[in-house]
């Protein structure tokens, strides 16, 4: 019975991470969205919709990870990778108060500060490629613990 469950939290788990990296596409498509000034009101609208898509696909997938997920398998099967994992958990950490610090600053503009509003966006910019770094960290996090011969046989 521990299977299915183990099964069905990774698939609960890659589902989500394919839905994030959709919505980090949108954001990415919705950031790069060239406007005329009198467009700004329009993309910033945008932007505040994605972004709120992203934090909330970000905290349920990193929430996923750290209570029912790969950080707790990993810390079980492979206490000596438990390093990783912890720098991993403070990577969330730091995701979120990225994200809590953003959200509010994107709300708080008006249509038309466009020099704020690029500046705000070069953020939103770099914590996506953070977050980029930091999935393909997991990955590679992952694929050692799962495809690491441990020999012993023969």
């Amino acid at each position: 019975m521990q299977g299915i469950d183990t099964r069905s939290q990774a698939n609960v788990a890659w589902m989500e991470h394919q839905i994030l990296d959709h919505v980090k596409q949108a954001l990415r498509v919705t950031l790069g969205w060239q406007v005329p000034s009198v467009g700004l009101p329009r993309k910033l609208s945008s932007v505040q919709f994605t972004l709120k898509s992203f934090q909330r696909h970000l905290e349920r997938l990193m929430d996923i990870e750290e209570q029912d997920g790969y950080m707790v398998f990993v810390a079980e099967t492979k206490p000596h990778l438990s390093v990783r994992v912890e720098r991993l958990e403070l990577d969330h950490d730091q995701f979120r108060r990225e994200i809590r610090h953003l959200l509010p600053e994107v709300e708080a503009l008006s249509g038309y500060e466009s020099e704020e509003f690029e500046n705000i966006c070069d953020e939103i910019t770099m914590l996506l490629e953070h977050v980029d770094r930091h999935d393909t960290e997991e990955i590679e996090l992952l694929q050692e613990t799962l495809l690491f011969d441990e020999g012993g046989e023969g």
